[in-house]
């Protein structure tokens, strides 16, 4: 079994296995997405924007095997804990904010957060998933 670049957990344990096809962008990957999946819009529009433009295939080799999948997965899943629970975001937003000012980081260094995040937005719009939201959901729209 491969392991992650830490070595703490196996890929195959770390994704889910939810069906559809092999993504052929993910080779490292034993599990299957479909083709729909936001995933791989995560993976190669906004793991390089919070990584000051590195590419995922640079990033794994720097960091290790997974390391990108791991981020966009995390990411993924930190954008369903924001809607389902926005006072834990802000708790741990407000708590990661004190460590890093806590810890000699200047308060300049957090605006490059304010960038990235600004980036994300014009990268992954909303509209782009609008369509599968407004066929899957009878309550949830967007408009375009």
């Amino acid at each position: 079994m491969r392991s992650l670049g830490n070595d703490s957990q196996g890929i195959e344990e770390f994704f889910d296995d939810d069906g559809g096809a092999l993504s052929d962008e993910h080779p490292h990957v034993h599990g299957f997405l479909p083709d729909d999946h936001p995933h791989p819009q995560l993976y190669h529009g906004v793991t390089p924007i919070w990584h000051d433009g590195e590419s995922p295939e640079d990033l794994d080799d720097r960091f290790g095997e997974g390391y990108t999948c791991g981020f966009s997965t995390g990411f993924e899943r930190g954008i369903v804990m924001i809607m389902m629970k926005p006072e834990w975001a802000v708790g741990w937003y407000r708590a990661v904010r004190e460590y890093y000012l806590a810890s000699n980081h200047p308060p300049d260094d957090l605006q490059s957060w304010e960038r990235c995040a600004e980036e994300t937005a014009r990268a992954s719009p909303v509209a782009v998933w609008s369509a599968w939201i407004l066929e899957e959901s009878e309550t949830l729209t967007f408009e375009h």
